[in-house]
Formats: structure tokens, C-alpha cells, sequence
């Protein structure tokens, strides 16, 4: 059955190549992994890596648009179960290593797509989703006025569903949690939106996974970044995981202080950047703050000069103090 669906990356039909082109997708793998961190090969998938392929398929098959019709709504419901039913088999990774050679085979996972066509002539028009037009469509194009218009739609954009949307989000959301990097990764997205979790706060836990991390969203456009970690932090601060926020407060510290070592790039104006943004640069520059008064962090006289302005900021933003002050067991320490 074909969904109409298409993923950017082949490696869910790696089994079914050559060796030739084995070894080169094996290459391309290794140079994804590059980017954030010096590897020389990736291994091949495991027993977690394949589960999490049958359950991305069924994921996108339950999006099929031909399931909504009668008689069949059912069956894309019941795939989607199933594939919810995987991901929750799926434990998150046991060490960094796992996780950064899952991020290479699941890191353009928000890239799948699919193309609808719309072909109109001088008589009517009709629709192909996720499904090149036959030629008969197409003949004669001058003289019939034969016009064709393609658009790509995401994974969580397709329509028509014969699925519940937030079901679907929700699926890929689960997915995200089992490959951490990935979800830091593509922080920035729109659904499902970034939120921590135990898995991403693992990861940010050790200086070395923090590092990677750090390295992910050097690679994201700064204040969007900045939005959806003050968004996520803000929810882990006000939620029943408030405990566990260190990790994510390291980031935000690490940040700043990258910030503020780079002291003379001139900040965005006050009132440029969104709320969320604001709280998280004041979260940052807050516990950055404070590591540096402690004497776990040692800056430069100049950073030290920016650190004084950042923390000048984080005082416009009340919201912050409130926060960390209803948090006392949040503490941020590089010891």
C-alpha cells in the first residue's frame, strides 16, 4: 500500500541495497555525525533503531489519505494503536554514543513529505495526493490548457486524516523522545511543539551530552531558539518535573555565558524578541549569574562587563525571579 508519503533520507530501505551504496549511505550517516561530533562510522541499526522504523512507516501510512473513506477510518486508527503501542516498547538511549547514532538515522524525520498535484484543464480539474498524474491527464497541454500546480505538505500538514490529529502529533511526538538529539535538534518546529522531558534532560545532564546539545542549537536561528526553550522551561518549571530542571537550566546558563563571551555582538533592542525568548535569556543570565558569584565559572573582565548587561535584562523580566524563587531545589552548578 502506498501512502504517498516520501522521507528525504533512504535508510528505512537500506536492507535492500547494494553494498556499493550500503557503504555510501553508511558514509553519509557518518557525515551527519560529523557536524556535532568527531566519529568515524556509524553502526548499523539495532533492535531499537528497527522498531522505531516499523513504527515511523505506520505512522505515516496511518496518514494515508486513501483511508479516508468509509469502511476504512478504522484500520488507519488501529495502525496508528500500533504504532504508538512500538514507540512505548522503545526505551530512550542507554548512553551518549546511542543516542548520537540514532539522531543520524531519525534526524530529517520532520522532513517527510508529501507532494499533492492539482491539474486543471479547460473542463474541470482534478486532484492527485501523494500520487504522480497519469499522462492522459497531461496531454495536449496547449490545447487543452492543461495546467499543473505541485505543493509539498509535512507529515503533520497532510489532509485529508481518517486519523485524529492530535493523535498523530502526539505519535510523533513520542517518537522525538526516544531520539533526544533529534528532538533538540529541531526545537524550532511548530508541532508537536518542544517540551522537556526525562530523555532530553538526561542527555543535557553531562557536560558531554550538553556539549552536543549546545552544538545542535548553535545551528538554529538564536531567538527562535531562545522562544522555544523559554516556552518548554517555563511548562518544566510549573510542572510535576520541576525537580529535575537542572539540566535544562545548564543550558540556558551555557548560553548566556556564551553570550557574554562573545561581548561584542550587539543584543536584539528590548521589544524585538517574543516573551518566551525574553524568559529564557533572563533564566540564563539569572543562573549564569549565579555560578559566576559562586566561583564555579571564571570569565574573561569583558564577559564579565557583558554579564553585568545581561543581568541587567533579566531584571525586566520578573517573571524569571518568580520562577526560579518558587524552585528552590534548582540549583545550577558546574562543580
Amino acid at each position: 500500500m502506498q501512502s504517498g508519503l516520501k522521507s528525504p533520507s533512504r535508510s528505512a530501505t537500506a536492507l535492500s541495497l547494494s553494498k556499493p551504496r550500503c557503504a555510501r549511505g553508511s558514509t553519509k550517516l557518518a557525515n551527519d555525525a560529523r557536524v556535532i561530533c568527531p566519529v568515524d562510522s556509524v553502526p548499523p541499526p539495532g533492535a531499537a533503531e528497527f522498531a522505531l522504523f516499523a513504527a515511523l512507516h505506520d505512522i505515516i501510512q496511518a496518514a494515508n489519505p486513501t483511508f479516508d473513506a468509509p469502511l476504512r477510518r478504522r484500520a488507519a486508527v488501529h495502525i496508528l494503536k500500533m504504532a504508538a503501542a512500538t514507540i512505548e516498547c522503545v526505551g530512550r538511549p542507554t548512553n551518549l554514543a546511542d543516542a548520537l547514532f540514532r539522531h543520524t538515522w531519525f534526524a530529517r524525520l520532520l522532513e517527510v513529505r508529501r507532494t499533492d498535484t492539482d491539474v486543471s484543464w479547460w473542463l474541470g480539474s482534478r486532484s492527485f495526493l501523494g500520487i504522480e498524474p497519469p499522462s492522459r491527464f497531461r496531454a495536449w497541454p496547449g490545447v487543452r490548457r492543461v495546467r499543473v500546480d505541485r505543493s509539498e505538505r509535512h507529515l503533520l500538514d497532510v489532509a485529508p486524516l481518517a486519523v485524529d490529529r492530535a493523535d498523530l502529533v502526539n505519535a510523533v511526538r513520542r517518537l522525538l523522545e526516544r531520539t533526544p538529539l533529534t528532538d533538540v535538534a529541531t526545537c524550532t518546529r511548530n508541532e508537536p511543539a518542544f517540551a522537556w522531558c526525562p530523555s532530553t534532560l538526561g542527555l543535557a545532564e553531562r557536560p558531554r551530552g550538553r556539549t552536543l546539545v549546545l552544538r545542535l542549537l548553535s545551528r538554529l536561528p538564536g531567538p527562535d531558539v531562545d522562544a522555544a526553550l523559554g516556552r518548554a522551561t517555563r511548562e518544566l518549571l510549573t510542572s510535576s518535573l520541576s525537580a529535575l530542571a537542572a539540566p535544562a537550566m545548564h543550558v540556558l546558563a551555557d548560553r548566556a555565558l556564551a553570550d557574554a563571551i562573545a561581548f561584542d555582538a550587539p543584543g536584539p533592542p528590548r521589544g524585538s524578541i517574543s516573551a518566551d525568548a525574553s524568559l529564557a535569556r533572563a533564566l540564563g543570565a539569572i543562573a549564569a549569574g549565579r555560578a559566576v558569584a559562586s566561583g564555579d565559572c571564571l570569565l574573561p573582565p569583558e564577559a564579565l562587563t557583558r554579564m553585568g548587561v545581561l543581568s541587567t535584562r533579566a531584571s525586566e523580566t520578573p517573571e524569571a525571579e518568580r520562577l526560579l524563587s518558587d524552585q528552590k531545589g534548582v540549583v545550577v552548578s558546574w562543580r
